[in-house]
């Protein structure tokens, strides 16, 4: 069943909350920006600092908080969706929806 949950969340996300990668406000100072691909259907662009992290290009569900109480990873959530780094790695969580996702890296 969550094979099949799988190509309706990315199909929800890049149709209904995709919207052009705009640059975050000044005083949000993200110091990391980071591009991730999940099943070579879905590319997030993330831009992150200690306290919070931004997903320029999906409306709606843009601004997550840090969740201190994890460890071996950055953890970031909101009340939508949640976001987890592990090195090149980045988990998304949209509900009972799971998607992995690999770092891009740009020549």
């Amino acid at each position: 069943m969550l094979k099949l949950l799988l190509p309706s969340l990315a199909a929800c996300l890049m149709t209904g909350l995709q919207l052009p990668a705009t640059a975050a406000p000044w005083w949000e100072n993200y110091g990391e920006q980071e591009r991730y691909t999940c099943d070579n259907r879905l590319t997030l662009n993330i831009r992150r600092n200690d306290h919070q992290a931004s997903i320029e290009n999906l409306a709606g569900l843009n601004t997550l908080f840090r969740d201190r109480e994890v460890t071996g990873a950055q953890r970031y959530t909101s009340d939508q969706l949640a976001i987890q780094l592990r090195g090149d790695e980045l988990d998304l969580e949209y509900g009972w929806t799971f998607l992995q996702c690999r770092r891009v890296r740009e020549a």
